[in-house]
C-alpha cells in the first residue's frame, strides 16, 4: 500500500546521511530572476523590466539586482542553513561584495555591445544589431559568463558556476566561469560550444557550434588526487577563428594570433601567428544512381 509518510521519512532519513545535513547554497529559482535582472540592466531598451522612464527603470533594476545578488553571494558563504538569518558578518561582506561586483555593470555593458559589433561585422546572417541582441544565443550565453567571471574575480563559491550553467541550459554553450575569455567575441550558432576553466581566449575571436577548448588530460599529485590548480585547457590568441567542430587540447597548446582552425580539425600541440589548421580526411566520391 502507498504509504507517503514512509517514503517522506526514508528519502529525509538518505538525504541527511549522504549529504550530511543541511547544507547552504543559493537557489536556483534566485538564479533565473538574476539573469533577467542583469540583461535589464545592460540593454535596458530591449529588456525593461518595469514601466518607469529608462533611467528610473534602470536604477530600480540595479537596486533589485543588488537585492538578491547580496542573498545568494550570502547563501554562498555560509555553510549552515540553519543558522543563516544570524549571521550578521556574513551579510555584510555578501552586501560589500555585491555593490563591488556591481560596479563593474558599465564595463559588461561596453564589452557586451562590443560582441555585437563583432558579430554584426562577422556573421552575413546578421540583418542588425536589434537581431542579435534579442535572437542570438551566443549574446546570452557571454552576458552571463562575464557577469559570473567578476564574481569568480572576488572569491565567490558556487554561484558563477550556478550561473553559467543556467546559461548552458538554455544555449547549449557551456562556458566555465573561470575562464578568462578577451573583447569583441562572436559565437555564431553557438551549440555544444565548451570553454573550460582555465583556458584564455584574446580579443576578437570567432567561435562556431561544437568547438571544444579542453584538457587533454588531468594531472595527479604523488597520492593519485587531482591537480585542480594546473593549466589544462589551451590558450587561444587574438584574431583567431575556430570553425565548427574544431577540438583544442591542453594546457600548453596556444594558438597564434590570426590563425584558423578548420572545421573538425584536432590540436593538441601549439602553432604560431597566421597558421592555417584543416582536417585531413579520406576523400567524399560521389556515384550517379542509375535513372529508373
Amino acid at each position: 500500500m502507498f504509504n507517503s509518510k514512509e517514503i517522506a521519512r526514508r528519502l529525509t532519513e538518505n538525504s541527511q546521511r549522504a549529504f550530511q545535513g543541511c547544507v547552504c547554497y543559493p537557489q536556483p529559482d534566485a538564479i533565473a530572476k538574476m539573469i533577467k535582472l542583469l540583461r535589464s540592466a545592460l540593454l535596458p531598451n530591449y529588456f525593461p523590466y518595469n514601466n518607469l522612464g529608462l533611467e528610473r527603470s534602470v536604477e530600480a533594476t540595479i537596486s533589485e539586482l543588488q537585492q538578491v545578488l547580496a542573498a545568494q553571494i550570502h547563501r554562498a558563504l555560509f555553510e549552515k542553513c540553519y543558522d543563516l538569518e544570524s549571521s550578521q558578518e556574513t551579510r555584510h561582506i555578501a552586501d560589500e561584495r555585491a555593490a563591488d561586483v556591481l560596479q563593474h555593470l558599465p564595463e559588461l555593458q561596453t564589452m557586451l555591445y562590443e560582441d555585437v559589433v563583432e558579430t554584426q561585422n562577422s556573421d552575413p546572417a546578421a540583418s542588425s544589431e536589434i537581431e542579435i541582441i534579442l535572437t542570438y544565443p551566443g549574446l546570452l550565453a557571454l552576458s552571463i559568463y562575464r557577469m559570473a567571471h567578476v564574481l569568480v574575480q572576488y572569491d565567490i563559491p558556487l554561484l558563477p558556476r550556478m550561473m553559467t550553467e543556467y546559461g548552458h541550459r538554455l544555449t547549449g554553450i557551456d562556458l566555465h566561469p573561470g575562464a578568462s575569455i578577451g573583447h569583441g567575441i562572436m559565437i555564431d550558432h553557438g551549440t555544444g560550444i565548451v570553454v573550460g576553466e582555465t583556458a584564455q581566449v584574446g580579443n576578437h575571436v570567432k567561435i562556431y557550434q561544437g568547438v571544444t577548448l579542453g584538457a587533454l588530460y588531468f594531472p595527479r599529485d604523488e597520492q593519485g588526487i587531482l591537480d585542480r590548480q594546473t593549466k589544462r585547457h589551451p590558450t587561444v590568441e587574438d584574431y583567431v577563428v575556430l570553425y565548427a567542430n574544431a577540438t583544442v587540447l591542453g594546457g600548453d597548446t596556444v594558438i597564434g594570433h590570426h590563425s584558423v582552425i578548420g572545421s573538425s580539425a584536432w590540436v593538441t600541440e601549439s602553432i604560431p601567428p597566421y597558421s592555417r589548421v584543416v582536417h585531413n580526411h579520406q576523400s567524399v566520391v560521389t556515384k550517379r544512381q542509375k535513372s529508373r
